[in-house]
């Protein structure tokens, strides 16, 4: 805990709380690891493999546990980063790439968890984390921003609109911490609110149409990828190549020319999700204009593979 001062005038500088983490980044650094390993892992076997399904099938799984140690890599930060943060105005519980704001005016009371009962937690779930929104038997809906590894290492803030759950090792010094604030904050505070902060201010996390295009773009590079690696196999050594037929001239060449229609669209996906998403906190129109247009992009390069491997 990082103790207050006292400034000119009374006011009463900012406590700081911080739970114990160590159990959950370990626990939260080891699944990141292991997913960043078994992309790894499969990553080596898929470059080096011929293109056939079961290649296809390696790429994907690069592509999930790739995301998936992206997901516990961050929330395992938030991990990191959690803290409670008391001054003259708000309760602030630091977590991830944002902070939640609690007035002091709401605190009704804090509870000590040893006085609760039992505790459940939907969410994150792991030994050392336990975020999101659950249930204090005698408190009713709760939301954790905890650590606990019993619930009586909790502390319960209660609000009119809800209830927060945190873990505080010295449950009185933070008790006592917010009653000095009630003191002072008599004022009406602000609502209750989740604040972004850094990274997490960027729009795009929050506008809805941009990751419905995105999923719509992951979906074309699948289905374009999994038609080449399913296909090409069964194509011979020489094929015709006479797409597009422009000039009615038809040449006969090797078969991995067909796989540029794949690099085309990985290019353009790339490039186009890369400006789009940078676009996209200037000019939200223009950004999603340019991510929905790799989606359509891989839906007209499919079609090319399509006619492409059929007249070869």
């Amino acid at each position: 805990m990082v103790h207050p001062g006292t400034r000119a005038g009374g006011v009463v500088d900012a406590d700081t709380f911080r739970p114990p983490r160590a159990l959950g980044v370990i626990v939260g650094g080891a699944f990141t690891v292991w997913a960043a390993f078994i992309a790894l892992v499969a990553g080596v076997l898929a470059g080096g493999a011929a293109i056939e399904p079961t290649t296809f099938l390696a790429w994907v799984v690069v592509a999930l546990f790739a995301g998936v140690a992206l997901l516990f890599g961050w929330w395992t930060l938030g991990v990191a980063r959690l803290a409670y943060q008391i001054d003259d105005d708000a309760l602030r519980i630091r977590w991830a790439g944002g902070e939640v704001i609690v007035p002091v005016v709401d605190i009704q009371r804090v509870v000590p968890g040893r006085t609760v009962g039992e505790e459940s937690v939907t969410g994150l779930n792991w030994w050392g984390c336990h975020i999101g929104r659950g249930v204090a038997s005698s408190l009713g809906p709760t939301l954790f921003f905890a650590t606990h590894n019993r619930p009586e290492d909790n502390v319960f803030v209660v609000t009119p609109g809800r209830t927060y759950g945190l873990t505080v090792p010295d449950q009185v010094a933070f008790a006592e911490a917010c009653s000095r604030r009630l003191i002072v904050g008599f004022e009406p505070g602000e609502p209750q609110r989740s604040e972004p902060q850094g990274f997490s201010l960027l729009p795009l996390w929050r506008d809805g149409d941009v990751w419905f295009v995105f999923s719509l773009v992951l979906v074309g590079v699948g289905v374009l990828g999994g038609y080449l690696f399913t296909q090409y196999p069964d194509l011979p050594a020489l094929v015709q190549i006479d797409f597009p037929k422009s000039t009615g001239i038809v040449r006969v060449g090797e078969r991995s020319e067909l796989l540029r229609i794949g690099a085309v669209g990985g290019g353009i996906v790339a490039v186009n999700l890369a400006l789009g998403f940078i676009l996209h906190a200037r000019e939200r129109a223009a950004g999603l204009w340019l991510l929905a247009s790799a989606a359509l992009i891989q839906a007209v390069l499919l079609g090319a593979a399509i006619v492409a491997f059929e007249r070869a």
